[in-house]
């Protein structure tokens, strides 16, 4: 394997990477938007406890969604080797029983996850601030599941017959309105209430409903429908569902056990946070703050001294309040807002590859499927390694378009340029990951992302971050560890090849 690219394959697997790219860039910008409006709000306290909210969320929201939205995986895997195969109308049957398990399992997971935020959110922030907006927040983002989960699905069956562009649309189409309806809710623009944190989550659901409509209805076109015919009862098989979900559930234990990691890290970096908060007031400070204001008080009789703590008590507030935000939680949430960038990029050229893979495979080519997996990781690293360069030399360019609060772009400099050294590992690593997801060999990763979340990430984030007192950039080291690691190993495993041997 050399350093140069195939042009051919190169285009083959750009032409399926670019709407997937954009696609997916356009529904992570329902996050992105969140935050960006979220962090320049006027009002700072809420600002920056709103970002950490949305940190904490998401990786709560994507635990469970992400689990179920692993459907994705057998259902592209599936769709893409019987289209391979020439065998259209087993390839509808997939999606069929796809959208059948999506809309099942969707729907209690909104209605349940809703119900129990309450209970679940404060155990990974106790910020009172944090839980005050995020717990409506993620509330109306688990009512979203159900849509995501359906959107998913069909997602994967359009990229399974080499049609991305369609989930691009949807995406493009979700995104505008969840941008039009933030704007609105948030700040209260044109006679809109104005809700913060809470309309934002708002905006989010409602536009994921509208996307999921958008894709839905690109299948009922004739000259698709006729062609797949996939709404038909007597496509539900059994057989089939067991077959998507024998090939999603490790993708989705997968997805579990990172969100969970994330979460986990996140709860480091907030103990981080409360550490630095208690040690921005010593006790010798705070005995000593007393003792000269009771010299103060002496001096005054009762209505001087009603005036001064009158005069007293908002700024003693507004330093409390200031000294007690979640820099670094809404500084972590930053940087994986912007790292999301780069997963999106790379998971996009990893689905483009999955179907080239799974493609070729049914059509008995293993060596041209083992072809488009390399070509696409030397996609990954160049674009990736190059994003990550920026990120080092100016990571304040990035940071500055997220957040305007200074604090909170300085407390998350350094740990961005951690990151951008490892960026290429981002690209490489997730392109094997789609590449082994489409060949069906789902269960290695899991193995892989559990022992490596649960021995590396989360246990030396904690060591470097708190035991070592190496604060946020501790644990971004942890993080950067764990890339490495994750490329290394799944690279490892795409070299080995058994997966081309794969029945499905």
């Amino acid at each position: 394997m050399g350093l140069a690219l195939d042009r051919k394959l190169s285009f083959d697997v750009l032409k399926l990477a670019i709407p997937v790219i954009l696609g997916m860039i356009f529904q992570t910008s329902v996050n992105l938007a969140d935050t960006i409006m979220i962090g320049w709000m006027p009002e700072n306290g809420e600002s920056v406890a709103g970002v950490a909210a949305i940190g904490i969320t998401l990786p709560l929201f994507w635990a469970v969604g992400g689990f179920l939205s692993a459907i994705a995986v057998g259902t592209q895997a599936l769709t893409a080797r019987r289209f391979g195969e020439g065998n259209l109308e087993k390839s509808g049957r997939v999606l069929t029983n796809s959208a059948t398990i999506a809309v099942i399992f969707g729907s209690i997971a909104s209605v349940i996850g809703a119900l129990l935020i309450p209970f679940v959110f404060p155990f990974f922030n106790s910020n009172p601030e944090v839980v005050r907006v995020g717990v409506p927040y993620a509330q109306l983002r688990f009512l979203g599941i159900l849509s995501m989960v359906v959107m998913q699905g069909y997602k994967a069956f359009f990229d399974g017959i080499g049609k991305t562009y369609v989930a691009m649309i949807a995406s493009i189409a979700m995104n505008v309105i969840n941008i039009a309806l933030a704007a609105l809710l948030i700040f209260g623009l044109w006679g809109f209430p104005k809700m913060g944190v809470v309309g934002a989550g708002w905006a989010a659901m409602i536009s994921s409903y509208l996307g999921s409509f958008v894709i839905i209805g690109w299948s009922f076109i004739p000259s698709i429908r006729q062609k797949y015919h996939f709404y038909r009862l007597s496509n539900l098989r059994p057989r089939i569902s067991w077959e998507i979900v024998r090939l999603s559930l490790p993708g989705g234990a997968a997805t579990v056990f990172v969100m969970t990691g994330v979460l986990l890290f996140m709860k480091i970096v907030g103990i981080i946070d409360q550490a630095m908060w208690q040690s921005s007031f010593p006790v010798g400070d705070m005995v000593h703050m007393q003792a000269t204001l009771n010299t103060y008080f002496d001096k005054l009789d009762s209505g001087n001294m009603l005036a001064l703590i009158n005069t007293l008590l908002p700024q003693i507030d507004s330093l409390t309040a200031s000294s007690r935000a979640p820099l670094f939680t809404a500084g972590t949430k930053v940087i994986f807002d912007i790292m999301s960038l780069s997963f999106m990029t790379a998971i996009a050229l990893g689905t483009a590859t999955a179907t080239l893979v799974s493609r070729s495979l049914g059509e008995g080519n293993p060596r041209l499927a083992e072809r488009y997996g390399w070509t696409s990781a030397k996609i990954a690293i160049y674009f990736m390694g190059g994003l990550g360069l920026v990120q080092v030399f100016q990571p304040q360019i990035f940071l500055g378009l997220f957040t305007d609060k200074i604090q909170v772009i300085e407390a998350a400099t350094t740990s961005m340029r951690i990151v951008g050294f490892v960026n290429f590992g981002v690209g490489a690593g997730l392109v094997f990951m789609q590449s082994l997801f489409g060949a069906g060999n789902a269960k290695f990763v899991m193995y892989v992302e559990i022992i490596l979340h649960f021995t590396c990430l989360v246990p030396l984030a904690y060591i470097l971050g708190v035991h070592f007192e190496l604060a946020m950039e501790g644990c971004f080291i942890a993080a950067a560890t764990y890339i490495v690691l994750l490329c290394s190993i799944l690279g490892w495993k795409f070299r080995q090849g058994r997966w081309k041997f794969i029945k499905i």
